[in-house]
């Protein structure tokens, strides 16, 4: 892979320019203000792992303009931005440009596709972890295994840039079933996502006590029944055993919704539970516990002015 542009310099396009840099040819970070871009071409990137400091440096740019065809784009920004931040840096997607996505959330393939044509849409999810210390500084907060498919059938895009990943040290494995990857890592999101960042707590924490633990179920619940009623096979056979497990497995995290409510920034809680909720009204069921945690983070988000 000679030429990769990676959109959005948060937490995880701050991560993957670090681990995709020494394995392509060229590498463009694009955000969309020019102050931080040129910050972080003075300093680098930042990476906090294992209590040291790794820099490496990239090219950042808000104008994608000046960067020319890539070979890969991977968007990393929040899902509500997709389509916006597509749309600025349509000038680096060439006819052969492959497009992934690894965002949280329901309808990023959806808005991406509506951008570029389906055969260069990949997607998939990743289980690594960071948190953005400041502009340009990231903290690594775990390793995870990253799962890439492809919308068309077959699996040779996917496996072509599964092994770049490799080589870069990710752990990779690919997918024929890209949806049911994506909606088995939503309705973990699902779970842990809104409560956390309700509670102000780090993820295992919601294990322990009986009313949180009690709201992820039901929450986990209607997400789980409305894949069934869509015939979306999941890759765990017990939904709410497995978003305990990661629950645990990540204990000490703190989720990128909470880290968005700290920050008081807008969240991703309508690609997450407010999704479930629209995707229950299309068939007719209903998701009430979802609808009264979007609900609720939304009335944090419009509320941040007034905080006491």
């Amino acid at each position: 892979m000679e030429r990769i542009a990676i959109i959005g310099p948060g937490a995880m396009g701050m991560l993957f320019s670090y681990y995709l840099k020494p394995v392509c040819s060229e590498l463009f970070l694009i955000d969309y203000l020019d102050e931080r871009a040129k910050l972080i071409n003075e300093k680098g990137i930042r990476v906090e792992m294992k209590n040291q400091v790794k820099i490496v440096k990239v090219k950042a740019t808000a104008h994608p303009s000046e960067i020319g065809i890539v070979n890969l784009v991977l968007i990393c920004v929040k899902a509500y931005s997709t389509s916006e931040a597509l749309k600025r840096a349509n000038s680096i997607v060439g006819k052969d440009t492959l497009v992934l996505t690894l965002q949280n959330g329901l309808g990023n393939l959806e808005a991406i596709m509506a951008l570029v044509q389906k055969e260069q849409v990949l997607g998939g999810t990743t289980s690594m972890g960071a948190n953005v210390i400041e502009t340009g500084f990231v903290r690594f907060a775990g390793s995870g295994e990253t799962v890439l498919g492809q919308l068309d059938s077959g699996t040779e895009k996917a496996e072509k840039l599964a092994e770049l990943f490799r080589k870069a040290g990710l752990e990779v494995k690919t997918t024929e079933k890209l949806e049911s990857a994506v909606w088995s890592k939503v309705l973990v999101n699902v779970g842990i996502n809104a409560l956390t960042a309700l509670l102000g707590v780090r993820n295992g924490r919601l294990l322990n006590y009986e009313s949180s633990r009690m709201l992820l179920a039901e929450a986990v619940k209607e997400a789980e029944a409305v894949a069934k009623a869509k015939g979306i096979e999941l890759n765990y056979a017990n939904a709410l055993e497995r978003v305990e497990e990661v629950a645990r497995k990540t204990s000490e995290n703190i989720s990128s919704m909470l880290q968005d409510i700290r920050a008081k920034r807008r969240t991703e809680i309508d690609a997450i539970n407010g999704a479930i909720v629209r995707e229950a009204e299309r068939i007719g069921i209903k998701a009430r516990v979802n609808e009264v945690l979007t609900h609720l983070v939304k009335a944090l988000e419009q509320s941040y002015s007034e905080r006491i």
